[in-house]
C-alpha cells in the first residue's frame, strides 16, 4: 500500500461522497462526474490537478475531439504505471466507449478502484475483468 496513505483515510474520504449524484460537468458536492470526483478526492491528500482543460466539455466532446481526455491525463505530473503497479492513490482511466478513454477512478487498494459513474453515482468497483479490457492506463501522483 501507498506508505503517504491508510485503507481507514481513503474509506473516511470515500464517505463524504456517497450520497453525491453523477452530474455531467459536476465540480461540487452537489453533483460529480468521474473528473470531478477524481479533482475532489485528490485535494483531500493535498493532490491538486486541474478541473478542466479551460474549455466547456460538452455531453459528446467525445465525437468532437475523442484524444481530449487523454491529453489532460498525459499532461499531469507523474509517473505512467502499468496493472501491475497499481497502488492506492494512482489514477487509473478506462475506455467505455468506441476504444475512447472516457474515464477514471482512483485505486484504493490492488484490486479495488473508486470513482463516478454515470446513472450509479459513486461506486467501488473490483478491478475484475470488465476493468481490466477496458484499462488504458494508470498515472502515480504522489
Amino acid at each position: 500500500m501507498n506508505q503517504s496513505v491508510s485503507r481507514e483515510s481513503l474509506l473516511q474520504v470515500i464517505d463524504k461522497y456517497k450520497s453525491v449524484p453523477f452530474v455531467h460537468n459536476g465540480r461540487s458536492m452537489d453533483g460529480l462526474d468521474c473528473l470531478g470526483f477524481v479533482v475532489l478526492f485528490y485535494k483531500e491528500f493535498g493532490i491538486y490537478i486541474p478541473d478542466s482543460d479551460g474549455s466547456a466539455i460538452g455531453e459528446r466532446w467525445f465525437r468532437d475531439d475523442p484524444e481530449r481526455y487523454i491529453r489532460g491525463i498525459k499532461a499531469l505530473d507523474g509517473e505512467d504505471v502499468g496493472m501491475e503497479q497499481l497502488q492506492p492513490l494512482d489514477l487509473v482511466y478506462f475506455t467505455l466507449r468506441r476504444h475512447i478513454i472516457n474515464h477514471t477512478g482512483i485505486m484504493i487498494s490492488k484490486n479495488e478502484f473508486v470513482h463516478m459513474f454515470p446513472k450509479k453515482g459513486l461506486m467501488i468497483s473490483q478491478f475484475d475483468l470488465f476493468w481490466k479490457i477496458r484499462f488504458r492506463g494508470g498515472k502515480r501522483l504522489v
